[in-house]
């Protein structure tokens, strides 16, 4: 059997923003290290996104030592502090309140002028607790992620699905965390717990709990269009009931305050469990 291995690692601080592509990354109760703690909103405190404003995929985000560097086409570049000292603000997650900070007056007015209207951007400090929903069997601790903390897609999927299109798509167009070359096309699917490290203590495990359900957001192109080719193809080649789906998520396998430890480009990853079926679309 090959070996698998992490050939990359992402983080995208800002939800719906541009990723940082890393060599190696902490990970912590809620997923990553910086992993969607920042988050775009509009005047009535709900996410804005790539689904409503593909522009969001022109935002570039870059790790200081003072916090986040982010840019736009055109515009100054925006200095985010890791801890940002404004107000408390209530962020609509589709129906959860949630309190958030409100970053700076400057990042008020930055976002707005980039996307063009009343938005802000906010900090999901470490006092909220944001919880998975109740039906999920995998409790979790949570950024502002859509629903699950890590997400994870392979090299092999990726070459498989882009035979089926006239215009390739690379990771950016997934949003993964993680990425697994080694493996066989959709060999994920099947995955129910991996481990990812060495084969010691310092290893992670993780249960792989739910396959990822795309949005239009697979269809934003890299200068910041939307098409309609992805989607409509992954939808009729990788449909799963209702959905149409690439990827898997994933859960630190350890009680939700003993998530911890390190990932790193070419770490060993090996499958622990798989299953017959596929992994579940949850709603």
């Amino acid at each position: 059997m090959p070996t698998l291995t992490v050939s990359a690692l992402y983080i995208y601080p800002i939800k719906s923003a541009g990723g940082i592509s890393l060599l190696h990354s902490g990970i912590g109760p809620r997923g990553l290290t910086h992993d969607r703690r920042w988050m775009v909103i509009d005047a009535a405190g709900r996410p804005v996104t790539q689904r409503e404003f593909s522009s969001m995929r022109l935002i570039e985000v870059a790790l200081s030592d003072a916090g986040l560097h982010v840019t736009a086409p055109g515009k100054p570049v925006l200095t985010v502090p890791w801890q940002p000292q404004g107000g408390r603000q209530t962020v609509d997650m589709w129906g959860d309140p949630l309190s958030g900070v409100t970053v700076s007056a400057e990042a008020t007015a930055w976002m707005g002028d980039v996307l063009g209207g009343d938005f802000d951007l906010v900090f999901l400090p470490d006092d909220v607790q944001r919880w998975q929903p109740a039906d999920r069997p995998y409790g979790s601790l949570l950024s502002f992620v859509d629903g699950n903390p890590v997400h994870l897609i392979s090299e092999a999927s990726v070459a498989d699905f882009n035979q089926h299109l006239s215009r390739p798509v690379g990771h950016a167009e997934f949003r993964p965390n993680l990425v697994i070359q080694g493996s066989e096309a959709y060999a994920e699917d099947f995955w129910r717990r991996i481990r990812i490290g060495p084969d010691d203590a310092d290893a992670v495990a993780f249960e792989v709990v739910e396959s990822c359900a795309r949005c239009v957001i697979v269809n934003v192109q890299p200068d910041g269009t939307r098409g309609a080719e992805a989607l409509r193809t992954l939808a009729r080649v990788r449909r799963q009931g209702k959905a149409a789906v690439f990827g898997q998520h994933l859960v630190q396998d350890a009680p939700y305050d003993r998530r911890t430890g390190q990932l790193r480009v070419g770490d060993v990853v090996e499958v622990i469990a798989v299953d017959a079926t596929v992994n579940p679309v949850y709603g």
